[in-house]
C-alpha cells in the first residue's frame, strides 16, 4: 500500500469516528439504564410511601371507631350527655376518614373487599347502637343490651377486620421496601458493570487506534527518516497517556468494587472518561481532525456534561425521598431573603425587584424547605431574565383555614394546557436554548412538599407570569 493511502483523510475520519461513536453509544445506553433503574427506585419508594399512608389512615379510622364505641357506652352507663360528644364527633369524621382510606387502597382489590365488609359491619353496629339509644331514651331494657356485650362484639369484629387490613398492608410495605432495596442495588451494580465494560473498551480502542496510527506512521518513516524521531516521540507520549489513563481506570474500578466512594462519583466516572478521551483527541490530534470531527467531539463533551448533570439531579431527587425529615420551626421569609440575595449577587445588573412578605413561618425541615425556595425563586429569576422591571413575590394566603405560600413572577409564563407536565422529571415547557435547566427542579419541589404532607399547584398565562403555591401539613411553628 502506498504512503498516499495511509494519508487518506476519509480513512482517518472513519478510524476517528469508530473511536468516538461506540463509547458515546455505550455511554448513552448507560444513562438510559440508570434512568430506568432510578425511575423504578422512585416508583418503589412511592409505593412504600403509599403503604405507610394506608397504615396511618387505618390507625385513624380505628381510633375514631373506638371513640364512637366508648362514647356510646359511657353515655349508656352514666347517662352523662358529655359522653355523646366524642360519639357524634367521631361519627362525623368517619365518612371522610374511610373515604381517604378507600382512595389509598383503590388499586388493591383484596383491600377494597375488606373495606366493603367493614362498611357492612359498621352499618350493623350503627343500627345496633341506634337501637341501644332508643331503648335508653324510651326506658327499655337497655342495660341488658350493654351487659350482653353485643355492641362490643360487633365493634371487635370491625377492629379485627381493620387489623387484618393493616397487617396485609404492613406486609406489602415490607415487600415494597425490599423491592426498593433491590432496585438500589441494581443501580449500583449496573453502573459498576457498565463502567467496567466502558473503561475496558475505551482502553482497548485507544490502544488499538494508536497501534493502527503507529503502523501508518512507520510506513511513512521508510520514505521520510527525518520524521522518525518526532513520530516515535509522539507515539511514546500517547502510549504513556494511555497507560496513565488505564491505570486510573484500574484504580477507579478497584474503588468501585469496595464502594468506598459516593454513588454519584461512581456513576459519573464513565462520563469523565468519555470527556477526557475526547479532550485528549482534540489536544493531540487536533490539527488532523476535520471541522466536522471537531464538532462531533464538542457535541460529545457537551452531551457528557449534560448527562452528568442529569444523573446528579436524579440521585439528588432520590436522596430527598429517603432523607430523614426533621420537623422544626422555619422562618420562610429569612430563607427566601437569603436565596434572593444569592441570586442578586450572581447577576448584580438585573432589573429585578423581590417582594418577600415578612413573618412567614411554618414547621418542617429547614434544609428541604430551603431547596423548595431555591428552586421556585430560581425559576422565577430565570424566567424573568428577559423582562425589564421584573418582579418576584413571596406571600401567604389563607385556604380552607390553613396558610398557602405562593411565589409569583411576571416572567414568560406558560400554557396551562401543559401544566400536567410541570412536576414530572425531565419535562420542560421551554427550549434549552431559551432557558437552561435539567427539568428536575419542580419534580424535586413536589417530592419535598408531598413529604411534608402538603400539595403544590401552578397557574400561569403565556407572557403573563406564573404563580406557584404550596401548602404544608404543619403550617405553624
Amino acid at each position: 500500500m502506498s504512503a498516499l493511502a495511509y494519508l487518506d483523510p476519509n480513512r482517518f475520519r472513519r478510524l476517528l469516528l469508530r473511536s468516538v461513536v461506540l463509547p458515546a453509544v455505550l455511554g448513552t445506553l448507560l444513562a438510559g439504564l440508570l434512568f430506568w433503574e432510578v425511575r423504578q427506585l422512585l416508583r418503589a419508594d412511592e409505593a412504600a410511601d403509599r403503604s405507610d399512608a394506608v397504615l396511618a389512615q387505618a390507625v385513624q379510622v380505628r381510633q375514631l371507631l373506638i371513640d364512637r364505641e366508648t362514647g356510646l357506652r359511657g353515655f349508656l352507663l352514666t347517662g352523662d350527655a358529655r359522653f355523646l360528644e366524642p360519639y357524634h364527633a367521631s361519627g362525623a369524621r368517619l365518612p371522610e376518614a374511610l373515604g381517604r382510606l378507600e382512595s389509598l387502597v383503590s388499586d388493591s382489590p383484596d383491600q377494597r373487599a375488606r373495606l366493603e365488609e367493614l362498611h357492612r359491619r359498621r352499618a350493623g353496629w350503627e343500627s345496633f347502637s341506634d337501637e341501644e339509644l332508643r331503648s335508653f331514651r324510651d326506658g327499655g331494657n337497655w342495660l341488658k343490651l350493654v351487659v350482653e356485650g353485643e355492641g362490643k362484639r360487633r365493634m371487635d369484629s370491625i377492629r379485627q377486620l381493620l387489623d387484618e387490613l393493616a397487617s396485609v398492608e404492613r406486609e406489602r410495605a415490607n415487600q415494597r421496601g425490599a423491592l426498593a432495596e433491590r432496585q438500589a442495588r441494581m443501580v449500583l451494580w449496573g453502573g459498576a458493570a457498565w463502567l467496567l465494560v466502558l473503561g475496558a473498551l475505551l482502553a482497548w480502542m485507544g490502544r488499538r487506534q494508536l497501534v493502527v496510527l503507529s503502523d501508518d506512521y512507520e510506513s511513512l518513516l521508510e520514505q521520510a527518516q527525518a520524521q522518525a524521531n518526532a513520530l516515535r516521540a509522539s507515539e511514546a507520549r500517547l502510549e504513556q497517556r494511555v497507560a496513565q489513563r488505564t491505570q486510573e481506570l484500574t484504580v477507579a474500578n478497584r474503588e468501585l468494587e469496595s464502594f468506598s466512594y459516593s454513588v454519584s462519583h461512581d456513576l459519573r466516572a464513565p462520563l469523565r472518561a468519555v470527556d477526557g478521551f475526547s479532550q485528549a483527541l482534540l489536544e493531540d490530534e487536533g490539527e488532523r481532525i476535520s471541522e466536522e470531527g471537531h464538532e462531533h467531539l464538542r457535541r460529545l463533551r457537551a452531551a457528557a456534561t449534560r448527562m452528568g448533570l442529569l444523573i446528579d439531579d436524579l440521585l439528588r431527587l432520590s436522596r430527598l425521598s429517603r432523607a430523614e425529615l426533621r420537623q422544626e420551626p422555619v422562618d420562610l421569609s429569612t430563607l427566601a431573603r437569603d436565596v434572593a440575595e444569592g441570586l442578586t449577587r450572581g447577576e448584580p445588573g438585573r432589573d429585578t425587584t423581590f417582594d418577600i412578605a415578612p413573618g412567614l413561618a411554618a414547621r418542617g425541615d429547614a434544609r428541604l424547605l430551603r431547596v423548595v425556595l431555591e428552586n421556585l425563586l430560581g425559576n422565577a429569576w430565570k424566567f424573568t431574565s428577559q423582562r425589564s422591571g421584573a418582579r418576584i413575590e413571596l406571600f401567604a394566603e389563607s385556604q380552607d383555614g390553613r396558610p398557602r405560600y405562593c411565589v409569583r413572577d411576571n416572567g414568560v409564563g406558560f400554557d396551562m394546557a401543559y401544566a400536567s407536565k410541570l412536576f414530572s422529571p425531565f419535562q420542560r415547557l421551554h427550549r434549552p436554548t431559551e432557558f437552561p435547566g435539567s427539568g428536575i427542579g419542580l419534580a424535586t419541589v413536589q417530592r419535598i412538599i408531598h413529604r411534608h404532607g402538603g400539595d403544590i399547584t401552578a397557574e400561569a398565562v403565556p407572557d403573563g407570569g406564573a404563580t406557584f403555591c404550596f401548602t404544608l401539613e404543619e403550617s405553624h411553628p
